[in-house]
Order: C-alpha cells, then sequence, then structure tokens
C-alpha cells in the first residue's frame, strides 16, 4: 500500500509540474509577444531547393529556414518555381522561390508568413487597385519539430548530432534520447534498441531507407540479443517513434520503431551546385591493435593460496600499455558523390571505419583483488566460507574483471559501407527512389560466462565475429498538384544477412587444437523482403478539414543455418506476416484534432529443420507393433507374455515440423487540443498485436521445442499492447530574446502487454510461453532551447512501476511467493531488459564568430534498475545470469569549426571524466569506454 500511495504521490507532483510549467510558458507567450521579424529573416542560411513544384519547394523552404510556413494547395496549385541553390536570407529565398507566380509575401512575426494571391474582385476600389486576398501560411514545421506538434512520443536526432554523439560503438548515437537505451551497446558492434522497456523480437525494428533486418543471436548465459546492423556513416537523420504505430510498416511494433534516412545531395551538395564530392575522415584514441588470439587480459586466480606463496598481482601486463589522450588508434574515412537535375538525384559513397580494443576508464568502481586471510575459501558476496589458518583466500570486488585503464578484449571493429541510391521524377508528378546498401563488418564480441567463469586465466581475446548485409529498397510515389484524393507510396524492400558467429572457447585451457568446425559453429543465414502500399486523401469539408490514410504491407522472413555452421540445435523455418489498415484524422476547429485507426493482422510461421522420429517395434503372435516410446512397448509386454523387442527404427524427416498461424485487430485514437498557439495537451490510445517471431516459433537455442511432437506446437498466442500516453507539447518563440525557439514535450505513459512472450523455466525445462501481462509505467520530459548563440537539451524518464505477471503453472522450481514480480519472471529474458529507474541528459552549447564555431558539453546520467525483485533465489536467475551495473554519470565535450563553405572541423572528447563505468543493458561483463579523443575533417568540392 506505501509503494501504491507514493507512485500516485509522484504522479500528482508530475502532473502540477506538468500543468504549473504549461501556465508559466503561456504567461511568457503572452508577455511576449513578437519581435521584429527581420532580426530573423536577416540571417542568412544555405538553401538547396530544386526546381519542382512550388507547393513542395514551399515545404522544402520551411525546413530548410526554420520559418512556420505551410502551403494553401488551392492558392499553389498550379505552380512551380526555378528553386534556390544559394546562401542567402531567408526573405530573399522566399523571393526567388516565388518569383513569377503571381504571389507575394510579408512577415506578420519572426516566424509567420502571410503569402497574398492576386484575385480579381470583379470590381476596383475607390483607387482602383487591385484587390488582393490575402493567404495566411502556418504550420509548416521542420523534422525537428515534429516531436511537439503531434499526440505521441517521439524523438528527432538530426546528422549533425549523430556526428556530434556518435561515440565509438554504433548504439552511442541514440545515447540521450528519453526511454530509448541500447541493449548489449559494447558487445556485437549492433543496435538491439529498447524502447520504455520494450526490447528484441520486432518490438522495435530498426528500418534503414524502409527496410528492416533483425537476427537473434545467442548469448550463452545471458540470453539473447536480436541485432540489427548498421553503419552510422551513411546515416542522414533518425526518428524514434515510441509506442504502437499506424503507419504502413507498423505491424507488429509494440515497444516502438526506429526510422533510419541514408544521406541525400542536401548533405553532400554546396549551395547552387548540382555535382559534388564530401570527404570525411578523421581519427580517435584510447585503443589498441588487436592483440593474438588467447591473449589473456583482466583480473584471475580467485582461489586460495598458502600466505606464504601468496602472489604479487592478479593479472598479467598485456592490455595495460595504454596508448597517450591525443595519440591516434582507430580511423575513419569516406568519400560520397552526389549529383542533382531537376529530374533526377544520384548519390553515391564509401565508407571504412576500423578501431582496435578500446580501454576502461581509471575513475570510480574499479575492480581489485580482496584478501582473506587465514581463510580456505571465498563466496562470490565475498565473505570467507571456510577458516583455515596460514592461507589467504582471495576474491575480486566490483562488476566485472577488467582493470582500470585495461585493454577490454573483443571490442574491436572494422567496417565497409558501400551506398548507391537514386531519384527519379518522372513527369504528373511522380516519383521512383532506388537504393542499395552493402555492409561488412568483422567485430569483437564475447559471452560474457566466458568472462565470469574462467577464473584461471581471465578474460581473453576470442576469434571475430562477421557480417555481411546487403540492403535493396525501391519506392514509387504519386502525389499530383491537382488533387487532394491521390498521394500514393508503394515500397519494396529486401535484406540478406549472413552472420559468421564462432564457438568462442578458450581452446588452451581444453588442451587441445581449436575445432575448424566451431569457425561458425553459431552462424545464420537471415532473409528478409517486404511490400508496402498505402494512399492518403484530403477534404476540406464545412466540418473540417479530413483525412485518411489506409493501405497495408506484407513481409516475409526466412532464417538458416549460416555456411559452414555446426550448431545441432540451429533455427530453421520461415514466417509471412500480412496486415491492411486505415486511419484518419480529423480537425473540426483549428484548436481541436481527432485521430483513430483499426488494422487487421495475420501471420504464418514455419520450423523446417530437420528432425528424427524413433519407434520401438516388437513381434508377438508373428505380428510387428509399433510403439512411440519405450515406456509403452514395455507396458504392452507386460500385459502380452511372450512378445518380442525389435530393434528401435530411427528416421530422419523433413518438411514442417510445426506450424503457427493467428490474426486479430487492433484501433488506436487519440485527441489533441490547442487552447493558445503552440500549446497542446493531447492524449492517445493505442493497441497492438505482436504475432510470435519466427525465433519463438523455431525450436533452438536457448529454450526447448523439441519436447512438442511434430504437428502439434506450443500453444503460443499474439502479445496484445493496450497502451495510454497522456502529455502536453509546447513550441513558442522570441520568449526571452528575438528569435529564441523553446520546444517542450512531457508525457505520462502506462503500457500494459497481455500474454507477454518470454522464456520460462517449467520442471526443469526452458520453453517460451505467453506469460500474463508486463506492465511499465513512467514519465518523461524533452526540452530543447535555442536562442541562436546559446542552445540546450534536456531529456529525462523516470519509471514508475514495472510489473509482470506468470499465470499458474508457468513456473516452477523458484523462491516466488507470488505470480507477480516488479523484476520479470525467472529465466526471463525480461531479467537484462529492464531499463534503468531514473535517466537523464543535459545538454548545453553555444554558437560564435558568426556562428561557424559551436562547441559545448553533455552529461548523462544513469540510475539504478527500477527494482532488485528479480523473482529468482539468487542473482543467476537459474540458467539465466543477471547482469547489474551501477548508476554513473559520463560527461563529454563538443566543439565544431566551419573554415569555410568547403571545409569543417568536428572535435570532441568522450567521458572527458575518465569514468569507470558498465553501461546499462549489457550482457558482457566488460566495462565501457574510457576518456576518447576523437577528430573529424569534412571536406565538400
Amino acid at each position: 500500500m506505501a509503494e501504491k500511495r507514493n507512485n500516485r504521490t509522484i504522479r500528482a507532483i508530475w502532473t502540477t509540474a506538468l500543468l504549473m510549467a504549461t501556465a508559466l510558458n503561456g504567461a511568457l507567450v503572452a508577455m511576449t509577444g513578437h519581435a521584429r521579424a527581420q532580426e530573423v529573416a536577416d540571417a542568412q542560411k544555405a538553401f538547396a531547393i530544386a526546381p519542382q513544384p512550388l507547393a513542395s519547394a514551399l515545404t522544402l523552404f520551411g525546413q530548410q529556414s526554420g520559418l512556420q510556413i505551410s502551403v494553401d494547395a488551392a492558392a499553389v496549385r498550379d505552380h512551380r518555381t526555378r528553386g534556390v541553390h544559394s546562401t542567402l536570407t531567408a526573405e530573399r529565398a522566399l523571393a526567388e522561390i516565388l518569383a513569377g507566380s503571381n504571389l507575394t509575401y510579408r512577415f506578420l512575426g519572426p516566424r509567420t508568413v502571410i503569402i497574398s494571391a492576386h484575385v480579381d474582385s470583379g470590381a476596383s476600389s475607390a483607387e482602383g487597385a487591385t484587390v488582393l486576398r490575402p493567404i495566411v501560411i502556418k504550420g509548416s514545421r521542420t523534422l525537428a519539430d515534429d516531436p511537439y506538434r503531434t499526440a505521441g512520443s517521439s524523438t528527432y536526432i538530426s546528422g549533425e548530432k549523430i556526428e556530434r554523439f556518435r561515440g565509438t560503438s554504433v548504439g552511442d548515437m541514440l545515447s540521450g534520447t528519453p526511454g530509448v537505451l541500447n541493449g548489449d551497446n559494447r558487445n556485437g558492434a549492433a543496435l538491439d534498441v529498447n524502447i520504455r522497456g520494450m526490447q528484441g523480437q520486432g518490438r522495435v525494428p530498426v528500418v534503414v531507407d524502409g527496410a528492416q533486418q533483425e537476427t537473434t543471436v545467442y548469448r550463452g548465459y545471458a540470453g539473447v540479443a536480436g541485432r540489427s546492423f548498421i553503419d552510422p556513416d551513411f546515416i542522414g537523420s533518425v526518428m524514434v517513434e515510441k509506442g504502437p504505430n499506424s503507419s504502413a510498416d507498423g505491424a507488429g511494433v509494440i515497444g516502438g520503431v526506429v526510422r533510419m534516412n541514408t544521406i541525400t545531395p542536401d548533405d553532400i551538395l554546396l549551395p547552387d551546385k548540382s555535382f559534388g564530392v564530401r570527404f570525411k575522415g578523421g581519427f580517435n584514441s584510447n585503443s589498441s591493435s588487436i592483440p593474438p588470439l588467447y591473449t589473456t587480459g583482466g583480473l584471475y586466480g580467485q582461489q586460495a593460496y598458502p600466505s606464504a606463496s601468496l602472489p604479487g598481482s592478479f593479472g598479467g601486463s598485456d592490455g595495460m600499455d595504454r596508448p597517450g589522450f591525443l595519440e591516434p588508434t582507430g580511423g575513419n574515412g569516406s568519400v560520397a558523390a552526389a549529383y542533382r537535375s531537376e529530374n533526377l538525384d544520384i548519390v553515391a559513397g564509401f565508407a571504412r571505419r576500423q578501431n582496435g580494443n578500446y580501454h576502461a576508464g581509471t575513475k570510480g568502481d574499479v575492480p581489485s583483488p580482496v584478501l582473506f586471510p587465514d581463510c580456505g575459501r571465498v563466496t562470490e558476496q565475498l565473505t570467507c566460507s571456510l577458516p583455515r589458518p596460514g592461507w589467504t583466500a582471495v576474491g575480486f570486488s566490483g562488476l566485472n574483471r577488467f582493470r582500470a585503464g585495461e585493454e577490454v578484449l573483443n571490442t574491436s571493429q572494422s567496417n565497409t559501407s558501400t551506398l548507391l541510391k537514386t531519384t527519379v521524377r518522372l513527369p504528373y508528378d511522380q516519383k521512383i527512389d532506388l537504393g542499395y546498401i552493402h555492409y561488412e563488418s568483422r567485430y569483437g564480441e564475447i559471452m560474457p560466462s566466458q568472462i565470469v567463469y574462467s577464473g584461471d586465466y581471465g578474460a581473453y581475446q576470442a576469434t571475430l565475429s562477421q557480417v555481411e548485409m546487403d540492403t535493396y529498397t525501391a519506392k514509387y510515389g504519386w502525389n499530383p498538384e491537382d488533387s487532394d484524393l491521390v498521394n500514393v507510396k508503394l515500397s519494396a524492400w529486401m535484406t540478406n544477412a549472413d552472420l559468421t558467429t564462432p564457438m568462442q572457447w578458450y581452446w588452451p585451457a581444453v588442451g587441445t587444437p581449436a575445432d575448424p568446425t566451431f569457425d561458425n559453429y553459431y552462424g545464420a543465414a537471415n532473409r528478409r523482403w517486404g511490400i508496402n502500399a498505402e494512399n492518403t486523401s484530403r477534404f476540406d469539408t464545412a466540418w473540417g478539414d479530413l483525412s485518411f490514410n489506409y493501405g497495408g504491407s506484407f513481409t516475409h522472413e526466412l532464417i538458416e543455418p549460416g555456411e559452414g555452421a555446426n550448431l545441432p540445435n540451429a533455427r530453421e523455418g520461415n514466417r509471412r506476416e500480412a496486415s491492411i489498415f486505415t486511419s484518419g484524422e480529423w480537425k473540426p476547429t483549428q484548436w481541436l484534432t481527432l485521430n483513430g485507426s483499426l488494422r487487421y493482422s495475420e501471420f504464418k510461421s514455419r520450423d523446417t529443420r530437420p528432425w528424427e522420429t524413433t519407434t520401438y517395434p516388437l513381434s508377438y503372435n508373428g505380428q510387428v507393433l509399433s510403439f512411440n516410446s519405450s515406456a509403452e512397448r514395455a507396458a504392452y509386454r507386460r500385459a502380452h507374455p511372450g512378445s518380442t523387442n525389435l530393434l528401435a527404427v530411427t528416421t530422419s524427416n523433413s518438411g514442417v515440423y510445426q506450424s503457427y498461424e493467428d490474426s486479430g485487430f487492433a484501433p488506436m485514437g487519440s485527441v489533441m487540443v490547442e487552447p493558445w498557439d503552440g500549446i497542446q495537451f493531447y492524449s492517445k490510445y493505442a493497441e497492438a498485436l505482436r504475432m510470435p517471431s519466427l525465433f519463438e516459433t523455431t525450436r533452438g537455442f536457448s529454450f526447448y521445442g523439441g519436447d512438442f511432437p511434430p504437428g502439434q506446437a506450443n500453444p503460443l498466442r499474439p502479445e496484445h499492447a493496450r497502451t495510454w500516453e497522456f502529455g502536453s507539447n509546447v513550441m513558442s518563440d522570441s520568449i526571452f530574446t528575438a528569435g529564441d525557439e523553446l520546444k517542450l514535450k512531457a508525457s505520462y505513459f502506462h503500457n500494459r502487454v497481455d500474454n507477454y512472450l518470454t522464456r520460462s523455466l517449467n520442471q526443469g525445462r526452458a520453453y517460451i510461453v505467453n506469460i500474463d501481462y508486463a506492465k511499465l509505467e513512467g514519465v518523461e520530459l524533452a526540452a530543447s532551447y535555442d536562442a541562436g548563440d546559446f542552445f540546450g537539451d534536456l531529456s529525462y524518464t523516470r519509471y514508475l512501476r514495472t510489473e509482470f505477471c506468470s499465470r499458474p503453472g508457468q513456473v516452477s522450481g523458484t523462491s516466488y511467493t507470488a505470480l507477480c514480480s516488479s523484476g520479470g519472471v525467472a529465466n526471463s529474458y525480461v531479467i537484462n531488459q529492464l531499463p534503468p529507474k531514473d535517466s537523464l541528459s543535459l545538454t548545453l552549447g553555444m554558437r560564435a564568430l558568426d556562428e561557424t564555431l559551436t562547441f559545448g558539453g553533455r552529461l548523462n546520467y544513469i540510475g539504478n534498475r527500477p527494482t532488485t525483485a528479480l523473482g529468482v533465489s539468487n542473482s543467476t536467475g537459474g540458467s539465466l545470469t543477471h547482469v547489474e551495473w551501477k548508476p554513473y554519470t559520463v560527461v563529454d565535450l563538443f566543439a565544431s569549426y566551419k573554415v569555410n563553405d568547403n571545409l569543417k572541423i568536428d572535435a570532441a572528447i568522450d567521458n572527458v571524466a575518465d569514468t569507470y563505468y558498465m553501461d546499462t543493458l549489457t550482457l558482457g561483463l566488460m566495462p565501457s569506454p574510457g576518456r576518447t579523443f576523437r577528430l573529424n575533417l569534412t571536406a565538400k568540392f
């Protein structure tokens, strides 16, 4: 009861604070009013807008200028523009875009423009002048504004921020995003995104240019990881959408979706150029070349010794020679070229990145030996369990075995990427986009169990893993200027991923040479393809603006052992999922927006891994009878004396071992009110069905499926998410100074997933089961302020409640006293997917020298797990290790200097305090990078 009262108190405080902040902002808006528009219009910006229909050109102008611009379709429907490619003031650029259109403009405020269309009134005024019909153009927004103008939570990450905070691991670009983390960020060189506690098995797909890919990999006692492989070098922007999704590709999304867009000509071309080349190159410090295979590291020797012969150290010298702070030890380089004309865009690029094993920090909870005199054995809790005079027992404190400043083995990356894409603009407002990405990576990783259980030799350098992936995309769009009923989008995509994952054993300890059949022991090949189709129709009615979006999607996935894979229980199967949807938006007044959608989904999954069946025959009275088990045969013999056993018969089978299929509907709706310009309140209810994944419906590692006879599948049901979100958006400008901008989003979310799918232990066997439900509840805050010379971003997430409830009989052999636990189910993957109770990120920066110099810093704080109640009797969670971290604070510094239009220099110091810490949601018992210096040059020609 006390916990419930505390939660209610926290919610009351949060609600009161939200309302007070909104009221304060409303007062500020009322007091400040509009500043002079000319102060904003006089600032020069680089514009790159190709010849095109005027409507789409004005949309691009709004995005590039930051002005509040949108388009009255009737006023611009029959107009085209020659575009603008130059560094100009916003006013001059707008004048060039409107040239020859018979339209004019004037500024009402720093972010609002009136475009006036000449209208023949049928009569002249007293002075004989032509009457003008003013059209107020408001509401246009950049992609960075979208999260603060929608009923729901999302975050936009620009290319500038990706470069600024890209760190040394692929998931670093997501750090600081409220409610978003990357699981196992330092082990495996991939993305496994966690949004509001939902992670893996398609709950949070990563979509690159419309294509999806995720492969589940075995992590031993740490469970599994769902990896999506991408190279940040060619990512131009990221949009993270949280919760169920009503888009065409939103089938099965219950946690959210991460949409990544690759670079475009805008990222490469100089102003007023149709062809250009961009070179990028740089280096980072704080890494060492990969040592020879089986090189050991970390602390080892945890045992009892005669006190007279106690070792002087508990670790070798390998890995302790940390390079200097500014010494280049890793590097990256890329070249990208672009061409743009009125009807054609082309982008081509090649990128290479290489970094050795990074070194840990030195400040903080560093592991160290702990000596116990007159002791013969020490426990994991660092207590003496066996007194023994004359002996000294040695234990190790800390979260892992790596020492301060030590090279962290198996953290290297060597990536190569190729990008080709083109856009063809056809007559009648049609467009085709084609894209291809090739990605290769050799990277270090190791099972955490190979670190914690290797007391005699510590950690060791294992054989590198490898991934090779090809992504193909094709899109077609038709958005005729003269019709509000047609905005067709068709897309097709395919991803082929081949993983080479060796068996990571320390062969010197085994005492035999490395077995070459283990070189790709866990290897897998994953093939996915899909198609999406949708159309949007808009209506201008007497009852307000109305729009409908409707369409469908289809995806097909196949998984099979990789070439040379030797894992006996590797997964093999295929899965397909289809969905149709319709959504609508009605805006009856300027201050009220209503949204609703409905999706129908169906899926079918098939386990096609070959299997063997054994029958047990006997002879009785001249007849041969067969039984499915030896026990059945023995029972028959006892009842029929004179029968004789025959040799068991084993038969190899192929085809479909098990098949799953299901379907269902999921609705969604939201209400948003805007009582004052720039201040919105919203509520959103959304449901989503996630059909069981291919991993969950096939036999293989991490759990057992073979106990179910062929054709009698484990009775799995779809997860059914029911989510609520309440929040407020604030967007306002000229609050403290002319032209400044404040953005604020505060939200409360309550996510319940019925029939949550996870692993559980029952009668000594692990299975995928539908537990009763999973529930996560919390609050988020995202704020951004930009005054030109000064800017800042703040994000905060707090989880108020986590709860996972199983059904009677699903879990056995644990210390459960109730069916519900705040920390998950014993042997469940949830144990290592619970995000921290509190996380905060603060970025502060300044611009100087006519905004050519940008510099600042960022602070990231990660708190404890939201609970210590993991629902298990010990810290290992049965056959799944509970990997712990401690709260940490990391500070980064950054600077960027634009020498001229051709050259830019970026520098950063990651983890400036050299903090020793382990990332939240890590599955590997390894610390994160220590202080690292990064320097990059970007040149455009």
